[in-house]
């Protein structure tokens, strides 16, 4: 192993332990969601659907509400998009500002030169005190 860490192993299997439980419980909400649209029905699956006192035809309602309310937050955003490219025309991207160079953390004033050439040329530091001086007002 090229990456050595200080995990310990059990935290390691409760993690992997939970994230096989988190799974397997989008699996069968998955499945108790799709065998109510194909009117399914499986053993299990109505096992969940009594438990909860609910038919494949009240499934089915609540997954064409949910539906319809996101088709109807899709196209509310999209008039707005619409709206405002109307309004104030289409949008121009930002350019992104140029790198700094080094005159201008230079003029900072907040670190010498000569910490700048050592942060900028060291390939390891160990810093004994912070090289960046407190902002005075």
């Amino acid at each position: 192993m090229i990456i050595k860490t200080k995990r310990n192993w059990v935290n390691e299997v409760m993690i992997g332990l939970f994230s096989i439980l988190i799974w397997l419980f989008c699996i069968v909400v998955i499945c108790f969601f799709f065998s109510a649209l194909i009117n399914n029905n499986s053993t299990y699956i109505n096992l969940i659907k009594t438990s909860f006192k609910m038919t494949n035809v009240e499934i089915r309602d609540f997954l064409y509400t949910v539906f319809v309310i996101f088709i109807a937050c899709y196209l509310g955003l999209w008039l707005w998009k619409y709206y405002n490219t109307k309004r104030f025309g289409p949008s121009m991207r930002r350019k992104y500002p140029q790198p700094t160079t080094e005159g201008e953390l230079l003029g900072l004033g907040l670190i010498g030169k000569d910490d700048y050439d050592t942060l900028q040329n060291a390939k390891d530091i160990t810093l004994e005190k912070n090289p960046i001086r407190d902002i005075v007002e």
